[in-house]
């Protein structure tokens, strides 16, 4: 397993070949995943060495074999979120600490879609509150997930707070 130095010097690069913006071939990704219905509602999906289960609880028709495709989502996109955090304080030389917790809204009616998302972002950290700030505005613009779904329409809020006490 690679030490905290040789993983931060990795995530040093990533950010900056990421703000260079000139290697085409890497700006220009694909993320796949791979599925296969096992019974019903109960899917097996694989993404390179790990297997996860996607199912419905069973007021919806499901078994309750794993989350729902909505969790994955909803899951996929804070994490995402959060990683950009991770990675933004991990190329700052600053230790950060914290959870998030999403809350996404959605219209159930066929058609509908995803209204709003509302992160509630807890850091802990000796970094100074403005650090933190310029953090979660970077972070909020780099994530992939929520850039998209903004793009979509969707209403992006984002509470943050550092050592208990709010900051963005």
């Amino acid at each position: 397993m690679p030490s905290e130095e040789e993983l931060t010097k990795v995530v040093k690069e990533y950010l900056q070949k990421r703000s260079q913006a000139t290697d085409k071939e890497f700006l220009l990704a694909t993320e796949r995943s791979d599925l296969r219905i096992v019974s019903g509602l109960k899917f097996e999906a694989h993404r390179r060495q790990f297997t996860f289960y996607v199912d419905e609880p069973p007021e919806r028709g499901g078994t309750d074999a794993g989350p729902s495709p909505l969790a994955y989502f909803v899951a996929g996109a804070a994490s995402c979120l959060l990683n950009q955090f991770s990675m933004l304080a991990m190329g700052r030389d600053i230790r950060l600490r914290g959870t998030l917790s999403a809350k996404a809204n959605f219209d159930r009616r066929l058609g509908g879609s995803f209204e709003s998302i509302e992160y509630d972002i807890k850091l802990e950290s000796t970094a100074p509150a403005d650090e933190i700030r310029r953090i979660s505005k970077e972070a909020l613009g780099m994530c992939y997930a929520n850039n998209t779904l903004r793009r979509a329409g969707v209403i992006i809020t984002a509470i943050v707070s550092l050592n208990g006490k709010p900051v963005a």
